[in-house]
């Protein structure tokens, strides 16, 4: 979510309004890329964050400071004892552009008359924060850029300080009829929008949308296509939207196309947008801030998601390797009786084997035609025979234990698909990172991997929700939930699962008399179990329903995998649980 210079127009203004004239008490940098400054005030914001990294760079109040964090940091070093104790004199936008310049005086470590002055270039993937002395030269920066990384400007400690380049764009408060006409007359091909998208500071897709809207202009037309006094209509909307971002004015929530999460926050009601989803605020920091941790919070379940699906992947593809290789065991262990009667005929026909032999074709035992044996040259009959007896001993053992072996290995896969379900399921972060745990606890994830610095997650338990005749359900959201689901049913609730998937298991409460369950709870029972399973997307869905006494988990046997035998299959269209849903309903 990047924030465009129409938004730093808003946010310099909500700053300037609050912060200057206020004192520094402390300064902090939780991250790398973000400062705090705490307002020696009391009220509703507790500091002046400065946030320079490429995915969110803003400047914003903000109502409690963060946590320390990089302590001996070198620009947090830097900022701490050049700024605190001074006051904020100045806060502005430089030319429109996402660049804010913050300006302090009387530094209590420097003296009286000390001055400095904090940049805020807000750039995307090149922003940066660099503190300047009274002579506009650098005293430490954020990032230190050198000649190589950029042959414009070095940004390092005793340089002077080079503004970022301006690439020919100029302020829109200053834009007149004549200056837009002696610009578009050399480029009358060129479409509006590009036309103010790379004449003007702020020209983010947004802005241009907007100003084109509030012009009646046709951004897609070219400039020798629009209507007589588009210069005028142009000019005066150039000049408007920053006047009006500049001042204090709360802020807009604007909502993704299909109005299901915050997509990003803006000062203006856009016009050119009259249909999208918005909820007002009472100021962009509070706004942006709301957008940010759905955001954040969205690419952290991401981030997680991602993790625990590339370890599922690998564990899968190992499984079925091991799925195969047993496969291809059996088959071979149904040799075993082949190796037995060579063995015994080689012993009978020893005498006829003649020395050397790679191969002999002797008769069967009950003269039904010949078999040919192969044989190792350098050994004997006898020899030969015993090592045919050695691999029918090996075979039998084998066919004993494939059936015990198949089963392992196919319930490993059922497993690894019952984790991917679950964690394609996860509604929260919480969720996912019980899913990691428990992949964790068993070995398809190394701690390392899993996310670091995080506290465990607390263990939710079963999942509660309830029919629309009033009986209880409780649903497991990972194995491990599961487990404590079949663990707290009692034997004469009904229990579903998806037939022939991985899913959930659910329990419908029965307070032991499953007869008098009305058919409606059952059935809704019924597609909450298919929509937190594997095919929950398809139309129709089979799900498997018995008692709860008749559902058995195996021994040693991973979390969430049971043995049950069906008192019925139900055909249902699935439903959906409330997110999140500690105390829910089915709809």
């Amino acid at each position: 979510m990047i924030v465009d210079s129409t938004s730093f127009a808003r946010l310099v203004a909500e700053a300037r309004e609050y912060a200057v004239g206020l004192v520094i008490r402390g300064v902090s940098q939780p991250r790398h890329d973000l400062a705090a400054l705490e307002l020696g005030r009391s009220g509703p914001w507790a500091c002046l964050l400065i946030d320079w990294s490429p995915e969110f760079g803003r400047l914003g109040l903000a109502a409690a400071m963060p946590e320390p964090g990089l302590r001996d940091q070198r620009f947090n070093g830097a900022l701490r004892r050049q700024l605190r104790g001074s006051r904020i004199e100045a806060i502005r936008q430089v030319d429109f552009d996402r660049i804010v310049e913050i300006e302090f005086s009387n530094c209590e470590q420097l003296g009286p008359q000390c001055r400095r002055k904090l940049v805020a270039e807000l750039m995307g993937r090149h922003s940066n924060a660099v503190l300047l002395d009274e002579d506009e030269r650098i005293i430490e920066a954020g990032k230190h850029v050198t000649l190589r990384v950029n042959r414009y400007r070095q940004t390092l400690p005793g340089l002077a300080y080079v503004p970022p380049p301006e690439f020919g764009r100029v302020p829109p408060q200053h834009a007149d009829r004549d200056q837009i006409a002696k610009k578009a007359a050399a480029v009358l091909d060129q479409k509006l929008a590009e036309f103010v998208r790379s004449t003007w500071h702020g020209g983010s897709d947004l802005f241009v949308a907007e100003v084109c809207a509030r012009a009646e202009l046709m951004g897609a037309a070219p400039l020798r296509d629009q209507p007589d006094g588009w210069e005028e209509r142009l000019a005066e909307q150039l000049r408007t939207i920053p006047a009006e971002a500049g001042t204090p004015g709360g802020a807009w929530i604007y909502w993704d196309e299909a109005g299901e999460a915050p997509e990003f926050a803006y000062p203006l009601e856009l016009r050119h947008l009259p249909d999208r989803r918005r909820e007002p605020r009472e100021s962009l920091s509070a706004a942006l801030d709301e957008v940010q941790a759905q955001i954040s919070g969205d690419q952290r379940m991401n981030q997680v998601r991602d993790r625990l699906m590339g370890a599922l992947g690998a564990a899968e593809k190992k499984a079925r390797r091991t799925l195969e290789r047993r496969r291809d065991a059996v088959i071979e262990a149904r040799e075993a009786e082949l190796d037995r009667e060579r063995g015994e005929l080689l012993m009978a026909w020893q005498h006829q084997v003649p020395a050397g032999a790679k191969e002999v074709t002797l008769p069967r035992f009950d003269g039904d035609g010949e078999v040919t044996i192969s044989l190792d040259p350098h050994g004997s009959a006898l020899e030969n025979a015993q090592a045919y007896f050695r691999r029918y001993k090996r075979s039998a053992r084998l066919t004993e234990r494939a059936p015990r072996l198949l089963a392992a290995a196919q319930h490993e896969l059922d497993y690894i698909e019952q984790a991917r379900t679950q964690a394609e399921l996860a509604e929260g972060l919480d969720d996912l990172r019980a899913v990691e745990e428990e992949l964790v606890a068993e070995g398809y994830l190394s701690a390392k991997k899993a996310e670091k610095g995080r506290s465990r997650p607390v263990r939710r338990g079963p999942r509660r929700a309830e029919t629309a005749q009033g009986f209880a359900l409780i649903y497991g959201g990972s194995g491990t939930e599961n487990d404590e689901v079949l663990r707290a049913a009692q034997p004469d609730d009904l229990w579903f699962h998806v037939k022939g998937g991985a899913g959930s298991h659910v329990v419908l409460r029965t307070n032991g008399r499953p007869e008098e369950v009305p058919e409606e709870s059952v059935m809704e029972a019924a597609r909450l179990a298919a929509s937190l399973s594997s095919r929950r997307r398809d139309s129709k869905v089979d799900v498997d329903c018995t008692l709860a006494k008749n559902v058995n988990k195996p021994r040693r046997g991973r979390p969430g995998l049971a043995y049950y035998h069906a008192d019925r299959t139900l055909l249902v269209e699935p439903s959906r649980a409330v997110a999140g849903g500690e105390d829910g309903a089915l709809h």
